[in-house]
């Protein structure tokens, strides 16, 4: 306590510092809370998107087994050699989210080709479906990694405000609460000492007035 200076202006400065310390201990909850709320229902779109995923890509399995069963694996192959290739695009952003974040924001966007991919006369109707559920299934990816980038950038920030939150409610108003029984003791010896001076003062003073 050697850097507190035990007056009753140090003492309405401690005051005023502890009252914004719970403060900001109440806005910090508030946004944990809010970022909580959040993260889980972000856990519960990744959830459903994971399953969607694996929904689409075992449909398109199962259309491309079905493929093969009716052509056969060798004119599957030939097929997949001559097809011309998907072509996608995955733009960049930001979205502004819970208390102002700034979440990356995923788009896949894909070209459409001028002429079908497959020859339906020479191609199963099944393995054009196969590739349709890739397609999509290709979506989901791309918003599982959306999804997961926006929780890890939750899980920093929360992080980060529990670190604030703990280091207010565990140094700074412990110690703010010290400082504040110290300087009230202090100045609650020096009212004291002061009120017993004033009494002997009044005393002699009586003492003094009576002898002359």
């Amino acid at each position: 306590m050697e850097h507190v200076n035990p007056t009753r202006q140090e003492l309405v400065r401690l005051r005023r510092r502890t009252a914004l310390a719970e403060s900001l201990v109440d806005i910090i909850k508030q946004d944990l809370e809010a970022l909580m709320r959040t993260l889980f229902e972000l856990v519960k779109e990744l959830q459903a998107s994971r399953e969607s995923l694996f929904a689409s890509l075992g449909e398109a399995y199962i259309s491309f087994i079905e493929s093969e069963m009716v052509v056969g694996s060798k004119a599957i192959e030939r097929t997949s050699l001559l097809v011309l290739p998907l072509d996608y695009d995955i733009r960049e952003g930001v979205e502004v989210g819970v208390l102002g974040l700034e979440f990356p924001s995923l788009d896949l966007e894909w070209s459409v080709p001028e002429a079908p991919r497959f020859n339906l006369m020479d191609t199963p109707v099944k393995l054009d479906a196969a590739s349709l559920k890739i397609q999509v299934g290709l979506g989901y990816i791309v918003q599982l990694a959306e999804i997961e980038a926006s929780i890890r950038e939750l899980l920093d920030v929360i992080a980060l405000k529990k670190r604030q939150l703990a280091r207010l409610e565990h140094r700074i108003l412990p110690q703010l609460e010290k400082s504040i029984t110290y300087v009230e003791l202090i100045l609650e010896e020096t009212e004291r000492q002061d009120s017993i001076r004033v009494r002997v003062l009044q005393r002699k003073r009586k003492e003094r007035s009576e002898k002359s």
